[in-house]
């Protein structure tokens, strides 16, 4: 029983880079579903296909020091993504006012270019602090997003994102933050 179930959890030998390089949010009442590999239930955890009832995404800055963490505690994942926006502005206050106001679906690609997605089951929270630093830091907004989910964190292909009217290209509001 237990070679079932570690049999393909080896280490490798390659590097693996760490941090995110893009975050993107859905407002989760526009996602209609995943398609799991082969037709397969999530314990696979690859979407081959997120199905969405529009191509609105939201870009969310990211910095070196944005991460994700994930933690199985009693049959909940406990999911975190961090990170930071810098420069303290009206507009942005206002945009991150509005997004913690909804919940989404967390898409985000890794340095080493694989894409993640996250909050399927009801959406992640956004929640954010201001802060100034001290003199010689820097002033901005940090940003968490969490969610206890049923779910694990699922990898994803963002090419396959499919329009419920049709396959569309992948589009982002860039200007959001």
């Amino acid at each position: 029983m237990t070679c079932k179930l570690i049999r393909n959890i080896k280490h490798s030998c390659e590097y693996s880079p760490g941090g995110i390089r893009d975050i993107y949010l859905l407002d989760i009442r526009d996602f209609v579903g995943y398609r799991f590999r082969d037709d397969m239930l999530y314990d696979t955890c690859f979407v081959e296909k997120i199905k969405v009832a529009s191509p609105e995404y939201m870009e969310l800055s990211s910095v070196g020091e944005s991460n994700f963490v994930e933690t199985l505690e009693s049959g909940t994942y406990k999911q975190t993504l961090t990170t930071f926006v810098r420069v303290l502005e009206a507009d942005k206050t206002a945009n991150l006012t509005l997004t913690a106001s909804n919940k989404y679906l967390v898409i985000f690609r890794t340095a080493g270019g694989k894409t993640f997605c996250f909050g399927s089951d009801g959406g992640a929270a956004v929640s954010f602090t201001q802060q100034t630093g001290q003199s010689g830091e820097t002033d901005g907004y940090s940003i968490t997003i969490t969610k206890n989910s049923i779910y694990p964190l699922f990898e994803t292909d963002l090419d396959n994102t499919q329009y419920i009217t049709g396959i569309f290209n992948y589009t982002y509001n860039d200007t959001y933050l």
